[in-house]
């Protein structure tokens, strides 16, 4: 139950008292079990903070740069630091008051601060003309903001770094960058942000913005960090760049999925899972592209020339601690579609063969592949385990009629069975839709 469910509980349980639909003890026993932690901020809060944030800020800019010009350079120093000043200040009154202060209060002096630490280095860099590049200004931005985070638990500024260090990594993308300056910082950058991950002490749950946040961070920053290294290892590849990143890129993508984010494993509704929606859309995409037997030995046939790379190695090292961690708390829907990830590996054998091999075998390889992870997932929810039988069903549907549109039977023909399926899909539908009902029911 989100806080909003708990708020609106909470809210009628005084009415449900006095029509004595609950007693006094059950009233506070749902008290005490749905209490709403109005410390951690919420979209709402952040927004708001922010907007007033921003709008403070850039009313101090528009005000010192009317007369900029007329100022000298110590008056200039003292409006690029005086800000900073100022926000440093508000910031330790809010953390003299300690838990008294609001969560929106943090969250203002902590953006506020950032937004000062920034103009401060602008402002600087303008008075004493000391040049550079926009990606570089901003990393420094993001590491001077980042102890915010910390100190304040700010997660507006957790967002602008983690968007911060995903446009610095892309813009890093260069074959002639030395090592500490390019993609391959993205993974030491994340761990700036180590409390926020799993395991760390006194953990507060993440909201959902800074999951959906963090997770395209995660993307757009080993995307680059990928498209970095293959490029530099082209004489490995001889023209098989692209198969290698896809294969590489859905590694990743299967890491995304079985990433333990939350604490509470899989009791979690799936839009507090961002990591399994993001990283299960690639893998799913990836597997039904390569049924299509115009396209499936083009992108199964990088996994042998990845595997020269060590970074391939390092995926697949990570990938199988993550697979023993989703064992042992049993995510079995998830496991079955990170399996997707090692289609690759069984057309080793075929690419290296000095035979000709027939596409249409691969294809419907893969296609079987998918077929069992479909009825997997259906399985698993009427044997009394955590599945996705609706997804299941969904990809048996697609499953059919990617077969049929690659098949050369007639119009009529697959125009038959695009009825058969919507009516079979529709008819899954609505038995889950009734199985659901009985399950609340029986909870009732």
């Amino acid at each position: 139950m989100n806080s909003s469910h708990q708020r609106w509980l909470l809210e009628q349980l005084p009415q449900w008292e006095r029509e004595g639909l609950l007693t006094a003890d059950a009233a506070r026993t749902l008290r005490e079990r749905n209490a709403v932690d109005d410390s951690q901020p919420g979209l709402a809060q952040i927004v708001m903070g922010a907007l007033g944030a921003l709008l403070i800020g850039s009313g101090l800019i528009a005000v010192i740069g009317y007369n900029w010009d007329d100022f000298s350079r110590p008056v200039r120093l003292l409006f690029a630091f005086l800000p900073l000043l100022l926000t440093q200040l508000f910031s330790f009154r809010v953390l003299q008051r300690g838990e008294a202060s609001s969560a929106w209060v943090r969250e203002t002096a902590a953006l506020l601060q950032a937004l000062a630490t920034g103009a401060c280095i602008a402002l600087v860099s303008q008075i004493y003309n000391l040049g550079g590049d926009w990606p570089d200004f901003l990393f420094w931005w993001m590491l001077l903001s980042l102890p915010l985070a910390w100190v304040l638990r700010s997660h507006s500024v957790a967002i602008f770094y983690l968007i911060a260090i995903a446009i610095w990594s892309v813009n890093q993308v260069d074959r002639g960058r030395p090592w500490f300056d390019s993609p391959l910082l993205y993974p030491l950058l994340l761990l700036g942000l180590l409390p926020y991950w799993p395991g760390w002490k006194n953990q507060a749950p993440l909201s959902v913005s800074v999951r959906w946040v963090m997770t395209i961070s995660a993307i757009f920053g080993f995307c680059s960090l990928e498209i970095f290294v293959i490029p530099r290892s082209s004489d490995y590849f001889s023209g098989y760049d692209a198969q290698s990143f896809f294969w590489l890129w859905t590694l990743t993508a299967a890491a995304f999925a079985l990433f333990p984010l939350s604490q509470n494993g899989n009791e979690e509704p799936i839009r507090r899972k961002p990591q399994v929606v993001l990283g299960s859309l690639w893998l799913l995409g990836y597997g039904v592209a390569a049924t299509f037997r115009d396209v499936s030995d083009d992108i199964l046939k990088g996994a042998s020339h990845a595997l020269q790379l060590p970074c391939c190695w390092a995926l697949l090292t990570v990938l199988a601690v993550f697979v023993l961690l989703a064992s042992l708390r049993k995510r079995w829907a998830v496991l079955a579609i990170a399996s997707v990830a090692l289609l690759p590996l069984l057309t080793i054998p075929f690419v290296q063969s000095k035979h000709a091999y027939d596409s249409t075998f691969l294809s419907w390889l893969v296609t079987l592949h998918l077929a069992v992870i479909g009825i997997t997932l259906i399985v698993l929810e009427f044997a009394g385990k955590k599945g996705a039988p609706r997804l299941g069903a969904t990809l048996l549907s697609v499953l059919i009629i990617a077969r049929m549109a690659d098949s050369h039977f007639s119009l009529l023909a697959k125009g038959v069975a695009f009825i058969g399926v919507g009516v079979a899909f529709l008819a899954f539908n609505i038995l889950m839709s009734r199985q659901l009902k009985k399950k609340q029911a029986a909870i009732v």
